[in-house]
């Protein structure tokens, strides 16, 4: 008997006080945190750029953009480099601020549960979800770099 699984592979993010879900395919690598080269009137979330194999990077702090306060990046912080689904903009990657490793998730029916009364979502938030019961927001990595290539 043959049975199809409905599972997709995704990445958690952890910040200080959420986690980001992204699919897996949306993942290039998990860098070490490096210091971002600062930009002025930026906003809060916007921490800089840093270079990666020559390339200028974004990197977003996203706990500015839910509403929580960004902490200084500690010994275990780590850099998500996520690919921009835009592949025609100057930005082809962004840098997401974790707080420690990113790691594998496994999403089905079970593990995974949409958040349906969160109808005021906020800026460069595609989601809210649950996954294995604790929040997690889904970013809108596209806004993301789009408002992020603003300051290039």
């Amino acid at each position: 008997m043959n049975s199809i699984v409905n599972e997709l592979r995704g990445v958690l993010l952890p910040l200080q006080n959420a986690v980001l879900l992204l699919p897996n395919l949306a993942m290039a690598e998990v860098v070490g945190y490096r210091d971002a080269e600062s930009v002025t009137n930026a906003p809060e979330w916007l921490n800089g750029f840093i270079v990666w194999n020559q390339k200028k990077i974004p990197l977003i702090a996203f706990e500015s953009l839910v509403g929580d306060q960004t902490a200084k990046p500690g010994h275990r912080a780590r850099i998500a480099l996520c690919y921009n689904p835009d592949e025609f903009s100057d930005i082809p990657l962004l840098g997401l601020l974790c707080k420690s490793i990113p790691h594998l998730a496994r999403l089905d029916e079970q593990t995974l549960r949409d958040d349906k009364e969160t109808t005021d979502l906020p800026d460069m938030v595609l989601r809210h979800v649950y996954y294995d019961g604790k929040d997690a927001w889904i970013p809108d990595l596209e806004k993301l770099a789009e408002a992020s290539s603003v300051f290039l």
